[in-house]
Formats: C-alpha cells, structure tokens, sequence
C-alpha cells in the first residue's frame, strides 16, 4: 500500500490542464514525485486523443472512467463529487491518503503538509470568496439551513472560517477544488451520496430556479455539510494558505497575504492557460519553474 496517491478529472476540454498537474508534481514533488496518480474521464465522454493518452501514459498516470447521473449533468460542477468519490473508490486499498485536486492546480514546491497526522482525517482549503457562503455574524439563511438539515450538522459543530482572499469571515465553507482524505472514512462516497439525494430534493429547486449560482455551488455546499457531520473540528487541518492559491484572484487578496514570489508557493490554482500566462505577468518566478513554464506555456517573465 503506498503512503500517498493524487487524483483529478479531466475531459478533452482540459486536457492540457491535468497534463501540467501531473507534469509539476512529477518535477517538482519531491518525495511525493513519484507517487501514484490517476485521472478519471468521463465514461461517455469524448474519446481522448492519442496524444494526450501518450503523454499521460510517460507520466505514468493511470485512467479511471466514471459514470454520473444524467440529471446531474445540468449542474455545472456535479461531475466533481461523482469523479472523487469514483477515485476513492478506487485506491481505497491501495494508499492510505488520496488528494483529490482540480486539473487547475499545479504543484510548485513537494506538499509535505499532505502528509496527514495522526487523527487528522481530512485536510482542506477554504473557498476562495464568499459566493453562496454564510457570513458568520449573520443568520445562516433558508438556503444554509436546509443544508444541515438533511446533512443532519447540529449548530454547535459550525465553525468559522476566513475565506482566500479575505472577503468575509463565514461558516465552514470547504473548497472543492483541494480535499486530502482518508479514503479509509468514505467521505467522497458520503458527498456523492449526499449530492445525489439532495440535488433532486424538493426543499432546493426554488433556489436552483432563482439563482443558477446555487446550481453551480451545490456540489460544494454538500460537501461542507457532509464534513460538519462526519467530523470533529480536531480531525481536521486547514492548510496554509501558500496551497491552492488563487493565482487568478491575486490582486484580490490583501496586499499581506499575496505571493511575492510564485516558487514561495506549494500549489496554485488558475483559471485557464491564457489566464496564466496573463497572471503570471505579474508574480515574479524564478529557476527552475521559470524555465518549465517557458517549455509548457511559452511563457516570458518580466
């Protein structure tokens, strides 16, 4: 059984996305680098270029396919809770932490903190910005309400949390797009499980009406009720903030809390390959990574 394994989903539209996540950790993931990776793909979605499937295959990634709801498709991030819960499946007896990441990360320094200690069951992020979160100095609201509700979280085990860039002080509002899980404890399964039921529930289809933003936020609401009531505030960890940072909301953090210097991160989300090149523009980076971002992205730093 190995110590540690890393896990995304892509289709042929972001590709070139996971590429590069798995292309970083193998380069600069230290003792991590040579763990194991796979990536799930849509079961019916279109099929992968041999291109890509050949540079996945050097980077020694396996291929996962995934099933999903089809009334799921309508929400626009759904197919995350179906992906991660299909990859813990998988390596539930093969490692004893998974990271589950989106495909718009890269790894920048090897990410020791996901080494998970003893009694710490999940690892996490908070939301880059408030959105659909709950300001903690406020009443929750219908819509947060009836997300404890059917996830069965009793008030006493909501707990504040700053957001990325420091908008707001909300309720636990968990991030999506970073989770380092004992697969052991089935918390991807109990999130998909939880979103299949809750998705369909009559309680939420006048939010889905009124504000598409719930649909796309739903997946993650979910999953912030699923971890209130599964676990205790000390079997969780939250990361610093040089992991999963927001290179796309830079300008947006405080002046205190930005990068100065792109390699002090340890991993870092972005938008999109033109968004990158763009922002990056702004974040100084050195050697090695400067290189290899100009051998993938042609990029040119200042």
């Amino acid at each position: 059984m190995s110590r540690i394994a890393f896990a995304t989903m892509a289709a042929r539209n972001n590709l070139t996305r996971a590429i590069m996540l798995f292309d970083s950790l193998r380069t600069f993931g230290g003792e991590f680098a040579n763990s194991p990776c796979i990536m799930l793909i849509p079961e019916k979605g279109e099929p992968l270029p041999d291109i890509a499937r050949e540079q996945l295959n050097l980077l020694d990634v396996r291929l996962v396919p995934f099933d999903m709801d089809e009334g799921a498709v309508r929400f626009p991030l759904a197919s995350l809770a179906f992906a991660a819960a299909r990859a813990e499946q998988q390596v539930c007896d093969e490692t004893e932490i998974l990271v589950w990441m989106n495909e718009d990360t890269l790894i920048i320094r090897p990410p020791v903190d996901f080494l998970l200690r003893k009694g710490i069951h999940l690892a996490y992020r908070p939301v880059h910005h408030t959105r659909i979160g709950s300001v903690y100095d406020k009443p929750p609201g219908d819509f947060w309400s009836l997300i404890y509700q059917h996830c069965g979280v009793n008030e006493d085990r909501v707990f504040p949390m700053e957001t990325c860039i420091r908008d707001n002080t909300i309720r636990a509002y968990f991030n999506a797009g970073l989770l380092v899980v004992r697969p052991e404890r089935r918390l991807l399964e109990k999130w998909l499980n939880y979103f299949k039921r809750l998705y369909q529930h009559p309680d939420f289809q006048l939010f889905f009406k009124n504000d598409i933003i719930y649909m796309v936020f739903m997946h993650q609401a979910v999953l912030s009720g699923v971890i209130l009531n599964m676990f205790e505030r000390d079997e969780l960890q939250e990361l610093p903030e040089v992991i999963n940072y927001p290179l796309n909301l830079h300008l947006e953090c405080p002046t205190e809390h930005r990068a100065k210097l792109l390699n002090d991160l340890i991993t870092c989300r972005y938008e999109g390959i033109e968004d990158l090149q763009n922002v990056l523009k702004t974040i100084p980076v050195e050697e090695p990574l400067k290189s290899w971002l100009n051998d993938r992205l042609a990029f040119t730093g200042n």
